[in-house]
């Protein structure tokens, strides 16, 4: 799904053989278009320009097709096949339409938009990644062998690819099986306002890419004391968005942190603890509001000022229900249980949710007790988890057993 806040239009692919994409206006949500391509199977991505009517798509297997599509006239104005190549985010430049960012576990490219009349073509570029330390290797080192002769008496120093006979584009890609040079890997990026990357990586680096020479900067972590039980691990971004004077990023752990960027360092602050790991993150227009999806698909909405507020917008379910079971003595309350771990307690007139609580492990099977207040969650683990729902809205685990290193399959 993309959307276009200028146009006020929303995109979304169905998934079937030969998929279409559909342009709806917001929120009246009307079809204003589809579009057709010669896609088989899914579009994975796609993405408005920030001006103009521009959208690009990308899909994976078979074709692994990037395409620019004029969305008001329903036409691809030019596309190109990346073989193999399967990419989890892709951005236009918020200040230039002509840039585009994708980016995968192992690559980041950046693609430029080139017209001739009303001929459009893709010129795509590659950031060279630094090494998994954040360090750079020599090219030297890839191109020569390692061990060099000091006394060049017998003959220059030939190249790898000339010592195994290659010539043309197999001699300039060419690298020895054991010749091994683990990069760092990307997790998310965001374009800034003069048109550079910020790029987050699994390894938890931080790298500034210059939009126009692709130079990349690892930029230095400033390390701050602080107590032994207030240190989290390093962070992977799992989604940046930019703020003034550094960006907002995301990790597994429920927490967004603020990143204060100046010139090579930056460092690192709480932002917002929020109950779930957080998916995905976006400013609105005004950059007054910024809007916070959870891993569940719970949304929440932070708005900046003198006192910020944090207001969840929609409560998500966590996946498919495992077990459903009536609270004991007494009808007026129901429990659920999903294979995640979450445990709902639910109003039965209206099915209103009144609390939740979190397990943390795969569930398996759920049980109240007829005769009082608690309930008994069986997990994949073998383990067996009491929880006391003697007050509704704050349900409580009291007690744990291990039972076996097999699933529990049954309680009762």
């Amino acid at each position: 799904v993309a959307t276009n806040i200028p146009c006020e239009v929303v995109a979304f692919s169905d998934r079937k053989l030969k998929p279409l994409i559909y342009i709806y206006s917001f929120p009246g949500l009307t079809r204003r278009t589809k579009l057709k391509g010669n896609i088989l199977l899914d579009y994975t991505l796609l993405s408005f320009s920030y001006c103009g009517t521009y959208l690009a798509s990308y899909s994976s297997l078979p074709e692994f097709e990037l395409a620019l599509w004029n969305w008001e006239s329903s036409i691809i104005l030019c596309k190109k096949s990346q073989p193999g190549m399967d990419v989890n985010q892709m951005s236009f430049n918020p200040m230039n339409w002509r840039q585009l960012c994708l980016s995968s576990p192992s690559t980041v490219s950046v693609w430029t938009i080139e017209r001739s009349n009303q001929e459009h073509y893709f010129r795509a570029r590659s950031v060279k990644l630094p090494l998994e330390d954040g360090s750079f290797f020599n090219e030297t080192d890839v191109v020569f062998p390692q061990s060099l002769p000091k006394d060049l008496i017998y003959g220059p120093v030939l190249p790898l690819s000339a010592i195994a006979g290659l010539v043309g584009e197999e001699a300039e890609t060419f690298r020895p099986k054991d010749d091994l040079y683990p990069l760092l890997h990307p997790t998310m990026h965001c374009w800034t306002p003069t048109s550079d990357l910020y790029i987050g990586c699994e390894e938890g680096h931080l790298l500034m890419v210059n939009g126009d020479t692709l130079k990349v900067t690892v930029l230095n972590k400033i390390e701050e004391e602080s107590p032994l039980e207030d240190r989290r691990n390093f962070i992977s971004p799992v989604t940046l968005v930019y703020q003034k004077e550094g960006v907002l990023a995301s990790g597994i752990d429920g927490f967004v942190y603020s990143f204060i960027i100046k010139d090579r360092s930056y460092m690192i602050e709480d932002f917002l603890e929020i109950e779930r790991p957080v998916e995905h993150m976006t400013f609105s227009p005004n950059y007054t509001m910024l809007l916070i999806q959870t891993d569940k698909g719970s949304v929440y909405i932070y708005t900046f000022g003198k006192e910020p507020t944090l207001n969840k917008v929609l409560d998500a379910c966590d996946g498919k229900f495992q077990a459903i079971d009536f609270i004991t003595p007494g009808t007026q309350h129901f429990m659920t249980l999903t294979h995640s771990g979450e445990i709902c307690v639910w109003w039965l007139e209206d099915c209103a949710c009144v609390s939740k609580i979190y397990l943390n492990t795969p569930a398996t099977v759920l049980a109240c007790c007829p005769s009082s207040l608690s309930a008994a969650v069986g997990t994949e683990g073998g383990s067996v988890y009491f929880i006391s729902v003697y007050d509704k809205e704050s349900p409580q685990v009291v007690h744990k057993a291990f039972l076996s290193e097999s699933s529990v399959q049954h309680v009762v």
